[in-house]
């Protein structure tokens, strides 16, 4: 079998060559004989096992290689932070009580509440009295007594302020410049007592980043001033007081515009009908100023100038229009050492019984109330020649027309009440203040003021001081003591009294020379607690503050302070 397959396999072979050659175009035949042997197979005869032996890990071993690298380290300088480290804001306390009490017996009490720090709102109330029950040697009985009360609050949007406050007066006084040296005046005669009670509400808006916005404000307020004896009827006089107005200012590039409207009504009420009393000296009177203020303010890099216009209607009066220009210009040398300035100013001022009586308590009930105009010319010079000391002095010439003066009165009086006169002043002067201030350890300032008076059909300007002069200092030991002094010049003040004797002495129209002195001084043990002593009129001179009313002499008050 296997010699046919052997066989057949070279003769396909033997075919394959041959028709190879035959496409070459050749024939060839090749013939041969061999032996060939095939070697015979067999089988292995050894059975496959598996060979169970531990075939040995080689140890290998590495050797450690050592090598020492060289190392540098380089440190770059860092730049020391800056830390700004702000102060422990203070605590605050709400509450402070302040009591004390002095010769000519008189107690002292005040209080203040107030919230703490707040960003949308703050408020407080203030109340105060303070009253002598001792009486001057020699007059009729002086005590007095007054009370005060003001509550108060401010509230905040994002755009807009509202502030608002609500005052309360309650003053009882005697009319006392009587000489009395027997003690024969009673204590409840000669007497008086006012109160008012009144509020403001002012409503404003306000731009943080963009101050090329229309700014306004809106503001109103009203004041009931009513004076009260029981046992008196002729004292009994009213007073209503009511206001309204806005304020404008627009800033556009180096210009500021404001413009202010204001009504101002006042009604005065006296007799009220009584039939005690003469018609001719009841009063229902109206009171009515219109003011319309515009005012432009352009800047420079060293000056400043101001003009406008004041423009009044005082209806009631017998000049019911008033304008008055309002013109003013700034210089700044030296990087602000010396600005001089100059101008022209001056308004309507609205007289009520209510303002006329808080000059001059002592004023009859019955009264005629004008407005007081002026009209002003002044130039000057301000600047600061240190950090610590700055200065301002100035002259003027001022026009006062319907200016209210006050006289001795003889219709409702022997002489102890006043009556107000109204009369042309000019008055022609110089003033100047001086200030020092050393951190907040030391404070020094001067105000001095020198008029020269002209009254056009009185004899004096009555009242009215030539000189008036004001020292204050103030001066700060260790946060622990605080001394205050001030000293009050006045001279030049002439009084009525020439009208009502018979003598032609000019002494009788001199009120006396005025050197007021005043020292205080407070040790605080700790920030809640603290001790206040005061010394009033240390010359204890017995001057006149108006005519035949002498002031108490040498005054002694002491008390303590305590913060809750």
């Amino acid at each position: 079998m296997k010699n046919k397959i052997l066989q057949s396999t070279i003769a396909a072979f033997s075919f394959l060559i041959g028709a190879s050659s035959f496409a070459q175009g050749d024939k060839y035949e090749i013939i041969s004989q061999a032996n060939r042997p095939i070697s015979p197979s067999y089988k292995i005869a050894d059975k496959p096992a598996i060979i169970d032996t531990v075939i040995p890990i080689p140890d290998i071993s590495y050797p450690l290689l050592s090598r020492n690298m060289h190392t540098e380290i380089s440190l770059d300088e860092i730049e020391a932070s800056k830390i700004r480290i702000v102060k422990k804001l203070d605590k605050l306390y709400p509450g402070y009580v302040k009591l004390g009490i002095g010769n000519y017996a008189s107690p002292l009490g005040e209080f203040y509440y107030n919230s703490v720090r707040n960003r949308r709102s703050s408020m407080g109330v203030h109340v105060k009295h303070n009253s002598s029950f001792g009486n001057i040697k020699d007059y009729a009985p002086s005590g007095f007594d007054q009370s005060k009360a003001h509550l108060f609050g401010e509230f905040f949007t994002t755009r807009h302020k509202f502030e608002s406050d609500i005052n309360y007066l309650n003053h009882g006084y005697h009319y006392y410049g009587i000489l009395d040296t027997l003690d024969l005046i009673s204590n409840d005669s000669l007497k008086n007592r006012v109160q008012s009670i009144g509020g403001n509400f002012k409503f404003s808006n306000y731009e943080r980043k963009d101050s090329a916005k229309l700014l306004y404000t809106v503001k109103t307020g009203y004041d009931y001033f009513h004076e009260f004896d029981p046992k008196d009827e002729n004292r009994n006089a009213k007073n209503t007081s009511f206001n309204i107005g806005t304020e404008l200012e627009y800033k556009l590039k180096q210009n500021v515009y404001n413009a202010a409207f204001n009504i101002k009504y006042n009604k005065y009420k006296f007799g009220d009908e009584n039939p005690n009393l003469p018609v001719g000296f009841w009063h229902n009177d109206n009171n009515t100023i219109v003011q319309l203020k515009p005012v432009i303010s352009s800047y420079g890099d060293k000056w400043k100038v101001v003009y406008g216009a004041d423009i009044n209607f005082d209806f009631g009066s017998d000049e019911v229009f008033k304008i008055i220009p309002v013109v003013e210009g700034k210089y700044s040398l030296f990087n602000n050492m010396f600005i001089p300035y100059a101008g022209i100013g001056g308004g309507v001022q609205q007289n009520t019984f209510k303002s006329l009586n808080r000059i001059n308590e002592f004023i009859a009930s019955e009264q005629n109330l004008k407005n007081t105009k002026e009209f002003k010319f002044y130039a000057g010079i301000k600047g600061t020649l240190s950090k610590k000391l700055s200065f301002n002095i100035a002259v003027h010439s001022t026009n006062f027309s319907d200016m209210a003066l006050f006289v001795n009165d003889t219709i409702w009086s022997n002489l102890y009440e006043f009556n107000i006169v109204y009369d042309r002043v000019n008055a022609l002067g110089i003033d100047g203040s001086i200030s020092y201030q050393a951190a907040e350890k030391l404070k020094i300032d001067a105000i001095v003021a020198y008029n020269r008076y002209t009254a056009t059909d009185e004899l004096y300007a009555w009242n009215m001081p030539a000189l008036d002069m004001k020292l204050r200092g103030a001066y700060n030991l260790f946060d622990k003591i605080y001394v205050k002094a001030d000293l009050t010049l006045l001279g030049g003040r002439k009084s009525p009294e020439g009208l009502f004797t018979t003598n032609d002495d000019d002494e009788d129209f001199d009120l006396g020379f005025v050197a007021d002195a005043n020292l205080s001084a407070e040790y605080r043990y700790n920030n809640r607690i603290s001790g206040f002593i005061q010394f009033n009129n240390l010359a204890a001179q017995k001057y006149y503050r108006w005519n035949r009313y002498r002031v108490q002499g040498f005054q002694v008050l002491g008390g303590v302070t305590f913060a809750f």
